[in-house]
């Protein structure tokens, strides 16, 4: 593994690393504490959970990983949902991080439910975050990239987008305070990178991954969170989810899009604290 210079926000830092034999760029905030892995959804990058990795670095060892595909991560076979699931688990088992709590936003939600039905022992924790689960239950309109004769056409049309704003979203830090403007301008810059075969390989597994029945398999305590106007995993989404999977706590972050950890930074992070806090004495009465 290669690290490049850490970069420090206030009392923590926050480094960057890559892992050479799984072709994974990551972030690392804390080196003590229980393990907290951050997982972005398509078409997003590990820099989105910077003000989360910044505060929850004071008492948790964080890893924020950019998926298979998108920032500085080679997607090599990880072009489908299960494949990229194997890989994370495999990830966490190099860097000895055990009893996890596994935070999975949009696409990273879908990740997060198979890795957790499949390496049952290593996530203790789960936290979907507007999670694309059963993506083909999301409103028609979330699969326009994927309709036959102009989906490809305007997937790269949205990148090109992304280029033409890229010189501004490049100036904006990744602490910027929330909002909405700023999170889309960045996000968009970030889009326009990426390759686009790879990322449409991934969006075609995201929609034909099915979790349905499965769900009511997750026995660790869950959190599922949605923002209050997210049009893409609207809020009935969510409490469908919610709903299915036992014991799962429903929360919604007031004003925000579908990236709250980016649009309502703080809202987002004390609302994982306070699930983090709440398990944690639960588990420690039994």
């Amino acid at each position: 593994m290669t690290n490049n210079p850490p970069s420090t926000m206030s009392t923590v830092t926050i480094e960057r690393h890559f892992h050479d034999r799984f072709g994974l760029s990551y972030l690392t905030a804390g080196d003590s504490g229980p393990p907290i892995v951050f997982l972005h959804g398509w078409g997003a990058f590990k820099e989105l959970w910077w003000s989360a990795l910044r505060d929850l670095g004071r008492d948790y060892r964080c890893v924020a990983i950019d998926m298979p595909g998108h920032g500085e991560s080679r997607i090599g076979r990880a072009d489908r949902i299960e494949a990229i699931a194997s890989l994370v688990a495999e990830f966490c088992h190099d860097l000895g991080l055990t009893a996890i709590t596994l935070v999975g936003h949009s696409m990273g939600g879908s990740v997060a439910v198979e890795l957790t039905l499949r390496h049952p022992a290593l996530v203790q924790r789960l936290a979907l975050i507007d999670a694309a689960v059963d993506a083909y239950r999301m409103p028609a309109y979330t699969r326009t990239y994927l309709l036959p004769n102009v989906g490809w056409a305007t997937f790269r049309l949205s990148q090109a987008v992304g280029r033409a704003f890229r010189p501004l979203g490049q100036r904006i830090p990744h602490e910027h305070g929330g909002g909405w403007i700023r999170p889309w301008l960045r996000r968009a810059s970030y889009l326009a990178t990426f390759d686009p075969e790879g990322l449409y390989r991934i969006l075609r597994s995201l929609f034909a991954t099915r979790a349905d029945d499965r769900l009511q398999q997750i026995r660790v305590p869950t959190l599922v969170m949605t923002g209050q106007f997210d049009s893409l995993a609207p809020p009935a989404h969510a409490r469908r989810l919610a709903k299915v999977i036992p014991g799962a706590r429903y929360v919604m972050i007031p004003a925000s899009l579908h990236n709250p950890m980016d649009e309502r930074p703080r809202a987002f992070t004390r609302e994982l604290r306070a699930f983090l806090t709440h398990t944690t004495a639960l588990s420690q009465h039994r």
